[in-house]
């Protein structure tokens, strides 16, 4: 009887434990948005360059799905570091705007510096490297984006043309410096050796 009592008592409890409810598992937290589009850096190679010159623009994001560039508007790829050409005509502000999947876009500015063309000479030409004493020897130049050409020794101040040419009867062996200036005081120099003989 005891044993009975005793079985009768077993086969509630695993009754009762069979028809209680499973535990719930523990509730999910939601998920956190992902973090905004950074701008990790976004620099000029060259901030000041001539008329004329190209330009390197370097910049890196980070949590991007999209990137822009403008002036011109241009997309460019979601890179960590990369660059991309450019040749403003002047000065000009560019602005890289990164944009991410949540929060507000990223945009950083900055400003490329355009000057006056380098002046350059292209050519010096003479007619002659040795020569015998009080020969003619004649000096041309070819020069771009100069306001003045200046020959020395022999005092020969030219214009702004493209090109030109000076005298010289030299009595000994003489070093001609060419010397193009351009705006705001950029120049360029070329020498030639006369050997007098």
């Amino acid at each position: 009887m005891r044993f009975r009592s005793w079985a009768l008592a077993l086969a509630a409890g695993l009754l009762a434990a069979c028809s209680s409810p499973p535990p719930r598992p523990p509730a999910r937290s939601a998920e956190a948005p992902p973090p905004p589009a950074r701008i990790t850096q976004f620099y000029a190679t060259a901030p000041q360059l001539a008329r004329g010159e190209k330009e390197l623009l370097c910049y890196g994001v980070e949590n991007a799905r999209a990137v822009h560039l403008a002036p011109p508007p241009q997309e460019l790829s979601t890179a960590l570091s990369r660059c991309v050409e450019v040749n403003p005509a002047q000065t000009t502000i560019y602005t890289l705007t990164a944009e991410g999947v949540s929060g507000p876009p990223a945009t950083q500015e900055l400003t490329v510096t355009v000057g006056p063309p380098h002046v350059k000479i292209i050519d010096v030409t003479v007619s002659a490297l040795s020569v015998a004493p009080g020969d003619l020897v004649s000096l041309c130049y070819h020069v771009e984006n100069a306001s003045s050409v200046a020959i020395q020794p022999v005092h020969f101040h030219g214009s702004s043309q493209p090109k030109g040419c000076a005298m010289d009867n030299p009595r000994k062996t003489t070093t001609y410096v060419v010397t193009a200036t351009g705006a705001e005081g950029s120049r360029d120099q070329e020498r030639v050796t006369v050997t007098v003989h």
